[in-house]
């Protein structure tokens, strides 16, 4: 034990067995005013563990999400209904972003007039139209946008599309 850590534990014990001590000659039990003292010499050791400010040697990790999992489902469910159940700006504006990221991927604007038309083909009208409009009304609308997207993602699997693919510059 370094001498910065002992200092919390001698202290600890110290105040464990005068308290102790003290409750003793006060009338409890002598088993109790050790117990008193085992505290104090836990509360040290605790203090001590803190005390010397280095992290711990089993540091909790974030854990990274898993490929195939729909963390992007969780992260904009709590914002899609508004006050009289249709979907909040709040919620159309996450919806967007993860189609504007997901359409990124295979060089599609979500805000370029030029790509309206690319987006709806591959889309589908259903599911285009409320995200090009920004106008979306329902959990169906939602359900429709993204199974598209993740639809997007399953027909082209051998890798994204880029602009110059497509045949533009």
């Amino acid at each position: 034990m370094n001498r910065a850590a002992a200092g919390p534990v001698v202290a600890g014990t110290a105040l464990g067995a005068i308290t102790g001590f003290v409750l003793w000659g006060l009338g409890m039990s002598w088993p109790a005013g050790v117990a008193v003292a085992l505290f104090g010499l836990a509360g040290g050791i605790a203090w001590a563990g803190f005390a010397g400010g280095d992290r711990p040697l089993y540091a909790r990790t974030h854990a990274e999400p898993r490929p195939g999992t729909r963390s992007d489902m969780t992260q904009i469910a709590w914002s899609l209904r508004g006050r009289n159940g249709e979907i909040s700006d709040s919620g159309v504006k996450r919806l967007r972003a993860f189609a504007r990221a997901r359409l990124g991927r295979h060089g599609l604007d979500l805000d370029d007039e030029r790509d309206a038309a690319q987006i709806r083909l591959r889309l589908g009208p259903a599911a285009a139209d409320p995200l090009l409009g920004g106008h979306v009304r329902s959990i169906a609308e939602v359900e429709r946008c993204l199974d598209a997207l993740e639809a997007l993602e399953e027909t082209t699997a051998d890798g994204p599309q880029t602009r110059a693919t497509q045949g533009r510059g």
